[in-house]
């Protein structure tokens, strides 16, 4: 019911700021028509501006936090919140005017908007935060009626929260404590204690109840006595249960089984559609790209050979996700003792932290310069993407000397597979030469990720590949 209640108030407040929004554009239309006092473009010729920019606003302001009853809390952080959002919107409008090279479309009445639609918001904003303030300080006779099981100290915590949160607004009639009752009588801040908690059935005869919640913690035998009394008086119960607030992540409750639930604290994706979805893609795209690196095969093979006196694949070492362990494949586009060079040319990587990375490797050949600067040296790699052991876009796979070195913060990049590209190397693999930097375009891959971006990053990696700046 809650969850229902937080979801309808979503709802609400988005059906608002739409016709908040119309109405703005409307009377930014009639003002500019005013202003310029001669015969104005009708208003049928910009109404499909409404199309693009109410989803922009409204993801802008759900992004920000105003969808939830906590942003109405204080005036100085509903406006925080509703500048934010109104900057970050009116900024993708008009870029997003500049990039379709939208000649036509009056730049007047698009900032005339942007003014009114901020005035028209704040308004809004605040005389639902009035509303809130007055449903909270009135007392309608059908406001549910909540008693409390807890602890005087743990039942601050509850009404702390349902002060912030609309969805959550009650009467507090009383609370029940676990143990023998210490005589508290309330003084305003914490509500009266009107028994123990054996004594629900009492006080549910007594007094009007709509719902109990258990804020402190309880014996099992407990619970079950009054879950069993509130289940037979029809009564709603809940509980509610503190964990520690993640620095990274969402928590999730999911039904385990009957009376079980299970708490998850997820810090990368978990839809398990477009999880499916992404390892389809994944398939797809191995299966293409091994035949592509067939060809590449047939075409390098003899050269590879030659030029490094070795087997044409080159096998290693790398870190998946999570610290598994698989055999990367590549073409081998180094002279014979490679590895044993490397470290001969420790003092000249380019990279500062756990990696390694010199643009102008001697020990790269000539074939193999030809295909790093278009990354066909990768293409074997396929088969590790086809085997499920990397993805098309992910981390780049790390190898273990590499992972020995980490920092805690570094091992949440190893969290999703690691792919053929990414962001880091979208970005240029020179360009960015800082370790902590990698990981923060990992992390970003990571909380941010949506097939959408997969996509974005697979094409505008083959277009650097068709350019050819790699090394």
């Amino acid at each position: 019911m809650l969850i229902a209640r937080r979801k309808l108030l979503r709802q609400m407040l988005a059906l608002c700021d739409a016709a908040t929004l119309v109405a703005s554009f409307a009377a930014a239309y009639q003002a500019v028509g005013l202003l310029l006092r001669r015969d104005f473009v009708s208003f049928a010729d910009y109404a499909w501006l409404l199309a693009l920019i109410i989803p922009i606003w409204l993801a802008c302001l759900r992004a920000f936090g105003l969808y939830g009853s906590a942003a109405y809390a204080s005036s100085q952080g509903l406006v925080s919140r509703l500048v934010q959002a109104q900057f970050i919107a009116g900024l993708l409008l008009l870029s997003s005017m500049y990039l379709t090279r939208s000649v036509g479309i009056s730049r007047l009445l698009l900032q005339t908007f942007l003014g009114v639609s901020f005035a028209f918001l704040a308004a809004q904003k605040f005389a639902l935060r009035a509303y809130l303030d007055h449903a909270r300080r009135s007392i309608p006779v059908r406001r549910r009626k909540v008693l409390l099981v807890s602890a005087p100290t743990a039942a601050e915590r509850y009404l702390r929260l349902a002060r912030t949160h609309a969805s959550m607004m009650a009467d507090v009639v009383g609370m029940l404590t676990p143990g023998a009752p210490n005589g508290h009588v309330g003084d305003g801040t914490i509500p009266r204690v009107l028994g123990a908690a054996d004594d629900l059935p009492a006080v549910l005869r007594a007094r009007v109840v709509d719902e109990v919640v258990v804020v402190s913690a309880l014996e099992p035998a407990m619970l079950e006595r009054l879950s069993r009394c509130c289940s037979m008086r029809g009564i709603l119960m809940r509980m509610l249960v503190e964990v520690p607030r993640p620095a990274i992540g969402v928590w999730h409750a999911e039904h385990f089984d009957e009376g079980a639930f299970l708490l998850s604290l997820a810090t990368i994706p978990q839809h398990a559609l477009h999880l499916l979805m992404k390892r389809i893609v994944d398939v797809s795209g191995a299966a293409l790209g091994l035949v592509l690196y067939g060809f590449a095969y047939v075409w390098y093979a003899i050269r590879l050979r030659r030029e490094t006196g070795d087997s044409v694949l080159f096998r290693q070492q790398r870190v998946g996700c999570n610290g598994r362990r698989f055999t990367l494949y590549k073409f081998r586009t180094m002279c014979a003792g490679a590895e044993q060079l490397k470290a001969e040319l420790g003092g000249r990587n380019e990279m500062d932290g756990p990696i390694f990375k010199l643009k102008h490797d001697p020990r790269v050949t000539p074939t193999g310069h030809k295909l790093r600067r278009r990354h066909l040296d990768e293409l074997p790699q396929f088969w590790n993407v086809l085997k499920g052991e990397m993805s098309l876009v992910g981390t780049r796979p790390p190898t273990a000397d590499e992972t020995a070195a980490y920092l805690e913060h570094h091992q949440r990049r190893l969290s999703m597979k690691p792919g053929l590209t990414g962001l880091w190397q979208l970005s240029g693999n020179g360009a960015v030469k800082d370790f902590e930097d990698v990981v923060k375009l990992d992390c970003e891959y990571i909380d941010n990720w949506s097939l959408w971006l997969d996509f974005k990053i697979v094409a505008k990696t083959v277009a650097k590949v068709m350019r050819g700046d790699g090394w």
